[in-house]
């Protein structure tokens, strides 16, 4: 583990200031194979600079977090919508023609390269998961499984050449130095080359109370003025910032080695830096504290009556949030998960067993806890489709609500 950086910005270098501390955890997708392993903890501190960047204080090595990956991008109708809408930006934006060359960093499975290839002249990914990047190669979306940096980015460029497009989705504010990362970006990336990196928006993540998103993997919450100032540092320019409500509220950011600040990036930074300085982190922390307590007493109270409640959705956000909550197998005994390599596995810490969706329709509870909330719509319409009328749905987020 990492914290050499302690109280100090690793964007910008400057102090920081604790925002929420949720004491020691596991790693969220370290999955074990029987409940009584007892894992590693680590401290997850959430930190905030006057740059608008919020970071992890101590960061978990990434050849501890990444090389055996549990996490498999899901088949979603959300997802898949969101895909169908980055590309047609992609397109408009003039970003991608059928002569472009894509790279894609972390690109898990390759869902969004399969859906980008028809439309650019190759595709490639890479992925620091060897078992996620062997199962992308053996779908048909070439993948490396590799950490993407300097030196690997300056051997592909020897092997492959530049590529004209850089694709980095939920992964920029996965490692403990994003310059690791940039730095293969500028090294790869063509002249004229786009780059796209998607990740959390900070300011939803607080604005919605999303601290279950605060996970080891998780070393970054950045900000549009955090990437700004990123960027700058390796002469990059932000050209356009789109919004999403994909994984909880994301924002996906258009850079190139050339250009002006707009008129419309110079209103996001004013308006965050007014929202930064209105006092949201320490909202955020408050509204945390109240989660924590309202889902503990809800699960409590229904279990006292004597009603089962599972959850669904064996993700690395619902880990975070059962563990933060002082919820465990003792309360929820099972997760309903439709991932097979999941199946079968306890989640770390609280050692909830996870099973299949079927098993737990047909051994329905009296209530889901929707640790998946993300995708809540979608979770609820395959209980109703069940014929499971009668289950409720506990929503954790923005506030403990039952359905």
């Amino acid at each position: 583990m990492s914290d050499s950086a302690s109280g100090c910005c690793r964007i910008c270098g400057l102090p920081t200031r604790p925002v929420l501390d949720l004491g020691e955890m596991p790693p969220a997708n370290w999955l074990t194979e029987t409940r009584a392993v007892a894992l590693e903890q680590f401290p997850l501190l959430l930190e905030t600079c006057d740059c608008g960047n919020f970071q992890l204080r101590h960061c978990v090595d990434a050849d501890v977090l990444y090389r055996r990956y549990n996490y498999f991008t899901p088949q979603s109708s959300s997802l898949d919508e969101h895909y169908r809408v980055l590309l047609q930006r992609l397109r408009e934006g003039g970003y991608v023609a059928a002569d472009t060359s894509a790279l894609e960093i972390g690109s898990n499975v390759g869902r969004f390269l399969e859906v980008l290839r028809p439309h650019v002249r190759s595709i490639v990914g890479v992925d620091p998961a060897q078992n996620v990047a062997e199962a992308a190669t053996a779908a048909g979306v070439p993948t490396f499984p590799e950490f993407f940096n300097a030196e690997f980015a300056r051997d592909f460029r020897r092997r492959q050449g530049e590529v004209d497009l850089v694709v980095a989705r939920h992964c920029m504010a996965h490692n403990c130095d994003p310059y690791e990362m940039l730095d293969g970006i500028v090294e790869v990336l063509a002249p004229d080359g786009t780059l796209v990196i998607e990740n959390a928006y900070a300011i939803a993540t607080l604005e919605r109370n999303e601290f279950d998103q605060v996970y080891h993997e998780h070393m970054f919450y950045f900000t549009v003025l955090a990437l700004q100032a990123l960027l700058e540092r390796r002469g990059m320019t932000l050209r356009e910032v789109m919004r999403s409500d994909v994984h909880g509220g994301s924002i996906v950011c258009f850079a190139k080695r050339e250009g002006e600040t707009t008129s419309d990036i110079r209103s996001v930074l004013d308006e965050e830096r007014l929202v930064l300085d209105g006092g949201l982190a320490e909202r955020f922390a408050t509204s945390t504290a109240k989660i924590r307590r309202d889902l503990h007493a809800t699960i409590v109270e229904l279990v006292a009556r004597g009603e089962s409640v599972y959850a669904y959705g064996a993700s690395a956000k619902g880990a975070t949030l059962m563990n933060a909550c002082g919820l465990t197998y003792r309360d929820i005994p099972y997760c309903a998960d439709s991932t097979p390599g999941k199946v079968g596995r306890f989640m770390p810490k609280c050692a909830v067993e996870i099973v299949t969706e079927e098993w737990a329709f047909a051994n329905p509870p009296n209530a889901f806890l929707l640790t998946a909330w993300n995708y809540r719509d979608e979770l609820i319409a395959k209980v109703r489709s069940a014929g499971l009328p009668g289950v409720r749905f506990i929503v954790p987020i923005p506030t403990v609500t039952v359905l």
